[in-house]
């Protein structure tokens, strides 16, 4: 049996932390850091704490054919849907992708309750965003996310994460957006476990969630 790789980060404030001091470095600490729901809101809140920035939460949620495959793309806020453009579904599967696209707005509409109360995100008119998230392993989420704060007015949009698969940050880099993330992986699907504090899905939610809301 093979030792379970090693973590790339004790904790995910160690992990914020770092990139917060990374974003400082390159001159962002006027912008406004924006965590994408659940996995990047307490990298970012941490992150922004590190720079002396401000933070607030983006929701985000994939478009899956199947809960077993790969996301082909993601809705972010009230934004149009960010597809995978290698993704051409026959007309057997327009139906689905249909449905999964519904599904994907209505995760985002709970969501937006359960993170913001449905308050507006702060304002972004002529501002820096840094879109941030745990770990890049699909660039939609992210790619839905600036697509959604250029729509708010962001004058410059960069994405940070502390973790992005190779695939992932080549995407985002043709899309022209700046990355910051201090370690690509090589692996199509990500590292198993980035984070040492990594827990069980549910109670990251609820952490994350009261997170939010100490950002409003």
């Amino acid at each position: 049996m093979t030792a379970p790789r090693p973590s790339l980060y004790p904790t995910r404030s160690s992990a914020g932390a770092l990139l917060g001091k990374q974003l400082a470095d390159r001159g962002h600490s006027g912008a406004l850091l924006l965590g994408i729901t659940p996995e990047g809101v307490e990298i970012a809140a941490h992150a922004a704490k590190a720079m002396g920035a401000t933070f607030d939460v983006l929701v985000a949620s994939f478009i899956k054919l199947g809960a077993n495959l790969a996301p082909i793309g993601a809705m972010a806020e009230s934004a149009p849907a960010e597809m995978d453009p290698d993704f051409l579904p026959g007309m057997n599967l327009l139906e689905k992708l249909q449905a999964a696209i519904d599904e994907s707005r209505s995760q985002v509409k709970q969501d937006l309750v359960l993170y913001r109360t449905q308050r507006p995100v702060k304002t972004l008119q002529g501002r820096s965003a840094i879109i941030v998230d745990g770990q890049i392993v699909y660039p939609w989420k992210v790619l839905a996310a600036a697509k959604a704060v250029e729509g708010l007015g962001a004058r410059e949009v960069v994405i940070a994460a502390p973790v992005a698969t190779q695939p992932a940050a080549e995407r985002i880099r043709a899309r022209q957006y700046a990355l910051v993330c201090p370690s690509v992986v090589m692996e199509a699907e990500g590292h198993p476990s980035p984070y040492g504090d990594a827990g069980a899905d549910a109670p990251e939610k609820l952490k994350s969630i009261m997170i939010a809301h100490q950002a409003a």
